[in-house]
């Protein structure tokens, strides 16, 4: 059976990481990956105070250099990128 986390210790967990651009690079081009496998889009979400948006900004031009569709969106609470190839 699998078991959550309490949102206290994710709370905790998240509050205390030290991430960069490139480690949110690996992570979707990872689920790129995995969601081109599965016939899936690829739908990520990073809080704010993680990365810069001007960093996210430049993540999503990359993408579409490389010939993605990109959906950028700026939520109070998160930024959401939806990855997709048509």
């Amino acid at each position: 059976m699998t078991q959550f986390l309490h949102a206290d210790q994710a709370k905790e967990i998240s509050h205390n990481v030290n991430l960069n651009i490139e480690l949110y690079k690996n992570r979707l081009a990872n689920l790129i990956e995995e969601s081109a496998k599965q016939g899936s889009t690829a739908v990520f979400t990073v809080l704010p105070k993680h990365l810069p948006l001007e960093e996210i900004r430049a993540l999503s031009a990359e993408l579409t250099q490389l010939g993605y569709q990109v959906r950028f969106e700026v939520d109070e609470f998160f930024y959401s990128l939806n990855v997709y190839w048509i």
